[in-house]
């Protein structure tokens, strides 16, 4: 780490603080540890992250028709990019994911369902992965204005998305174009985060019954998955 730790006061702006995060995530650092390490609260961080995110949240999406959010389970939940603007107040999330939720769940004129994964999905990875990372944001949803399906609404976590999307293009028409290792980065800052992804996330995607050209595919991109991937 090549931050030597501070003690910056809660007051210190967004604009200045901005680089400080930028240089410490860059030398590898953890988005856990960073509040004692600069000597903020973690309020102040999650402010600092929802300052980061408004930045590119889309300008004008219409809050009068929210998406409808189906009936869920731990075995068939909202995942892929739906679920990657979905976030827990907490510091597992803080920082990762997208920030496009209103842009996700608000805008259509017509009733409009988003495919779940898992059993009967677009794409299923629980022969591999069982119900890790699935767990229940109906309050989170209806906090930001969307009636969730009565009861229960399962959301997979960004890891688990990440590798729902993953799989869903490994099985696609196009499976030699698998998710490139730079996006990623947009929805994951840390080193600690790639790790997590690749180790219990990824690599268990070995158990899926995939056809032979298929899992070459996976294999030979597993191993580009790393943290602070270049962009092509």
């Amino acid at each position: 780490m090549t931050i030597a730790r501070l003690q910056l006061p809660d007051s210190i702006s967004n604009e200045d603080l901005s680089p400080i995060v930028m240089s410490y995530v860059d030398a590898g650092g953890s988005l856990h540890d960073l509040p004692a390490v600069i000597g903020i609260s973690q309020a102040r961080l999650r402010e600092y992250a929802e300052w980061v995110a408004s930045k590119t949240w889309a300008r004008f999406p219409d809050r009068r028709y929210p998406i409808l959010i189906p009936e869920t389970t731990r075995h068939s939940c909202i995942s892929f990019w739906l679920a990657l603007n979905i976030r827990l107040d907490d510091d597992d999330e803080l920082l990762s994911g997208d920030s496009h939720f209103d842009h996700c769940f608000f805008g259509h004129t017509e009733p409009t369902y988003e495919p779940l994964a898992g059993r009967n999905g677009l794409t299923s990875t629980e022969l591999a992965l069982g119900t890790k990372g699935v767990r229940d944001m109906g309050q989170v949803i209806a906090d930001h204005g969307v009636q969730p399906y009565d009861g229960p609404a399962w959301v997979a976590n960004h890891y688990r998305a990440i590798a729902d999307i993953a799989t869903h293009e490994l099985t696609g028409p196009a499976y030699e174009d698998v998710l490139p290792a730079c996006q990623i980065a947009d929805w994951l800052w840390s080193e600690r985060d790639h790790e997590i992804l690749v180790e219990d996330y990824l690599k268990p995607l070995r158990r899926l019954p995939w056809r032979p050209r298929r899992r070459e595919a996976l294999e030979a991109w597993l191993p580009t998955v790393v943290y602070d991937a270049p962009y092509d």
